[in-house]
C-alpha cells in the first residue's frame, strides 16, 4: 500500500526512510487517514524496538508521507524464507517484540497486525513497524482488520481492540519463527516444553486467560537467557529500505459475536512454573490442547492454539459414548470472505434430553472447500469430511447449553456444509 524511499535529512545529516502512500491509493480518503493514524500512533511511542517516526507531511499533490527511522535489514518474514531461526534467536526476537507491544499497550494502543512481515531485523535487534491499523483499546471498526492467518478468535468475530489480541499473534509469531510454520496437529512440536507452555498461554481461546505483554516480555527474556547455546541466525543482509511484504487485509464486518465458549471466573495470573504437572494444567486452562492417547492415560497433552488439516493426526481420537437421547442444532455463519479465503463460526447446541460429556462433531464441506485452521476444537479433514473433537475444557455440554467453534478455510466456489452429526446423531442446521 506504500512505497518506501531511502532519503537524507539535510538538516540533521542522517539517513531516513520516507514512506509514501502508493499513487493508486492517494485519492482514497480512508488510506490517507491510515497514513496519518500510523504517524500519530507511532509518534506517541519511544522504544528501542519500535521504528521511530520523525515527521509527517503531504506532497504537493496531497499524497501523505511519513519520515521514519531507516532500518538496515530484512523483515522477519524475509529471513524465515530461508528457514526457521534457532530457538534462542526466535525467543529473543519474540521477547523484543513483546517489550515493544508492552510499551504500546501502556499507551492504550493495540497494533492488531503482529506478523513476521511487520518485524524488521536490524543490527540492534527487532523493530516493530507498520502501526497503520493500530487502534485505541476498546475501539471497533466497521471491518475486520489484519492478516487472516494471525487473527485472534475475538478479532475474527469483530470484537473491540484489546491488548490480548496482540499477545495471541505473538504466540503464533514465536512458533512460526522457531519452526518455520504455523501450529498444526498433533500439537506444538519442535519447541522445548517450557516454550510450548508459554505459546499455549498466548493462544488461549479466552483473551482474559492470556498473559499480559509486559509479563510475557519478562518471561521470554528469561527463556532466551536460559536456552541452550545454538548457532546464531544468519546476519541480516544490508539492503535498501523496502516495504515489508504484508498479508494485511480488510475483511467484511461480521455479525455481532456470540459469547465465548469459556470465560474464567477471574483473569488468571500465570505463575510460569514448568514442572510436568503445571505444564499440563496450563495447557488445559489455555483451551488449546491436542489430547494424545486415551483420557486418563497419564500422558501429558501437547498444547496448541490452532489446528490445520494439513498433517494427519498421530493417534486415534478418544472413544466416545453417544448420549442415548441426544438432540442437537448447529448454527453455521460465514463471518468474513476475501478472495479465496473465508471465516466461519459454528454454534453447537445440545437440545437433547441429557447432558453430553465429550463430543465429536462431523460434517461435510462442499466442493473444493478446505479447512486451513480452526479453534476451540481439534480439527481434521479427510476429503470432504471434517471431524472436530472437543478440547477437554469445552467437553461438557449440558442440556440447553451451547458451545462455539470456528475456522478459516479456502474455497473455489460457493456452498454450505451439511450432514452435521454430533456423537453420531444427526443435527438440525440453522443459519
Amino acid at each position: 500500500m506504500s512505497v518506501v524511499w531511502r532519503g537524507h535529512d539535510e538538516v540533521l545529516g542522517r539517513q531516513v526512510a520516507v514512506k509514501l502512500l502508493a499513487a493508486d491509493l492517494a485519492a482514497d480518503a480512508g488510506f490517507r487517514a491510515g497514513v496519518r493514524r500510523e504517524a500519530r500512533a507511532t509518534a506517541r511511542l519511544s522504544h528501542p524496538h519500535i521504528a521511530n517516526v520523525y515527521d509527517y507531511g503531504e506532497a504537493a499533490d496531497g499524497t501523505p508521507y511519513v519520515v521514519m527511522e531507516l532500518i538496515e535489514g530484512p523483515s522477519l518474514a524475509q529471513r524465515l524464507a530461508s528457514g526457521p531461526l534457532p530457538w534462542r534467536s526466535a525467543v529473543r526476537v519474540a521477547a523484543q517484540v513483546a517489550s515493544a507491544l508492552a510499551a504500546a499497550h501502556a499507551q492504550g494502543l493495540v497494533h492488531r497486525d503482529v506478523t513476521p512481515a511487520n518485524v524488521m531485523l536490524s543490527r540492534t535487534g527487532a523493530k516493530v513497524v507498520d502501526f497503520g491499523i493500530a487502534a485505541v483499546v476498546g475501539e471497533r471498526d466497521r471491518a475486520v482488520m489484519g492478516t487472516p492467518s494471525y487473527l485472534a478468535p475475538e478479532q475474527r468475530a469483530g470484537g473491540p481492540a484489546q491488548a490480548a489480541t496482540d499477545v495471541y499473534a505473538l504466540g503464533l509469531l514465536l512458533y512460526h519463527a522457531a519452526t518455520g510454520r504455523l501450529p498444526r496437529p498433533p500439537g506444538l512440536q519442535g519447541v522445548p516444553r517450557d516454550g510450548a507452555a508459554v505459546i499455549a498461554a498466548c493462544l488461549a481461546t479466552d483473551p482474559a486467560a492470556r498473559p499480559g505483554s509486559a509479563v510475557l516480555a519478562r518471561k521470554l527474556a528469561e527463556l532466551a537467557d536460559a536456552a541452550p547455546a545454538t548457532a546464531p541466525a544468519p546476519a541480516p543482509v544490508r539492503r535498501p529500505a523496502v516495504v515489508p511484504a504484508s498479508g494485511t487485509r480488510v475483511l467484511p464486518r461480521p455479525p455481532p459475536p456470540a459469547p465465548p465458549p469459556w470465560i474464567p471466573d477471574r483473569p488468571r495470573r500465570w505463575p510460569w512454573a514448568f514442572s510436568g504437572l503445571v505444564v499440563l494444567v496450563l495447557t488445559f486452562l489455555a483451551g488449546v490442547v491436542f489430547a494424545e492417547g486415551r483420557r486418563g492415560s497419564g500422558v501429558a497433552a501437547d498444547p496448541a492454539g490452532i489446528a490445520t488439516p494439513a498433517a494427519p493426526a498421530t493417534s486415534a481420537p478418544p472413544a466416545r459414548q453417544p448420549s442415548p437421547t441426544l438432540g442437537c442444532t448447529v448454527t453455521y455463519k460465514v463471518t468474513a470472505s476475501v478472495s479465496s479465503e473465508f471465516g466461519a463460526d459454528l454454534s453447537i447446541a445440545n437440545n437433547g434430553g441429557s447432558d453430553i460429556s465429550g463430543w465429536t462433531l462431523v460434517f461435510d464441506l462442499p466442493g473444493e472447500q478446505t479447512v486451513r485452521f480452526g479453534w476451540a476444537g481439534r480439527w481434521d479433514q479427510k476429503d470432504r469430511t471434517v471431524t472436530v473433537h472437543d478440547l477437554v475444557y469445552n467437553a461438557s455440554l449440558g442440556q440447553g447449553k451451547s458451545t462455539s467453534i470456528g475456522f478459516v478455510g479456502t474455497h473455489a466456489g460457493k456452498g454450505r456444509p451439511g450432514n452435521f452429526t454430533l456423537n453420531g446423531v444427526r443435527c438440525l442446521t440453522a443459519s
